[in-house]
């Protein structure tokens, strides 16, 4: 990492898996503010908090991503993930913000995977939000920089530690099987973030574990160490509110590199399993 000693960041949604990663690699650098503490969709209080804070840069790790719950409320989907990024932008620092590879999977059928240059076709109100707010921050600040990533797991949230203490528990776990993106290793995309910040141009990035496949290929995977069947089901099959994507990976034409998943499993298995 060679960032600035004289950088400070405002990191919003630090409690979250990828909030709080960024606050440990970033150390006295941050700030990091969540609920209660900073509503990012009352413009006074973002408008207090960065007076306050006074930052460079502004990491916006803050959203609604549960699917199912944006379907049910669009309201709450668009006031967070639109309207809170808008506002965050209108502040005038330097912003990096995260998107989701839901914004992709609506248009024709395909096999290889969306780099940035493609078109945008979300499926569900929650990539639908996400995209209206990587919009109006590039209106209100031409500057900020845009990740998109997808299927982020850190040491204990996300789909990797889910299945894994699934089949470790209850010795098997549903798995769907007509979903396929990509992994993505929670420091790996915090290191790949803070590379971007220290390249300093804004712009739209996709940063994922280079991979392709199903939540039924992974638990199929992990089972080969944790043992346990490994049953295949549907989006249908399960009922819920959101449609998903049934192909949404992600890659980069412009050099956003992580390790790939095979590496990222290993790491992550070594110190959790």
């Amino acid at each position: 990492m060679a960032l600035e000693s004289k950088r400070r960041f405002l990191v919003t949604g630090a409690a979250g898996s990828l909030g709080s990663t960024l606050m440990r690699v970033l150390g006295d650098s941050a700030i990091g503010v969540d609920l209660p503490e900073l509503d990012i969709t009352d413009g006074a209080s973002v408008s207090e908090m960065v007076e306050s804070v006074d930052p460079e840069w502004i990491i916006n790790c803050a959203a609604v991503t549960d699917v199912d719950l944006c379907e049910r409320d669009p309201e709450l989907a668009f006031r967070v993930n639109r309207d809170g990024t808008a506002l965050l932008a209108d502040t005038g620092r330097r912003l990096l913000t995260i998107s989701t590879d839901h914004v992709f999977g609506g248009g024709p059928p395909r096999s290889t995977p969306y780099t940035e240059s493609d078109a945008t076709s979300p499926v569900n109100i929650y990539g639908e939000s996400k995209l209206q707010g990587e919009k109006a921050a590039v209106r209100r600040n031409p500057d900020v920089i845009i990740v998109r990533t997808s299927w982020l797991y850190s040491d204990r949230s996300g789909l990797i530690p889910f299945l894994w203490n699934t089949l470790t528990d209850k010795g098997g776990v549903r798995a769907v099987g007509d979903q396929i993106a990509a992994l993505t290793y929670v420091p790996d995309l915090a290191a790949a973030i803070i590379e971007l910040i220290d390249q300093g141009s804004g712009g739209l990035y996709h940063a994922v574990n280079n991979s392709s496949l199903t939540p039924f290929d992974a638990a199929v995977m992990l089972s080969e160490y944790t043992g346990g069947e490994v049953a295949r089901v549907t989006w249908t099959d399960l009922g819920l509110d959101a449609p998903r994507p049934l192909y949404s990976v992600l890659a980069s034409e412009k050099g956003v590199i992580l390790p790939g998943m095979e590496n990222a499993l290993d790491r992550w298995r070594r110190c959790n399993a």
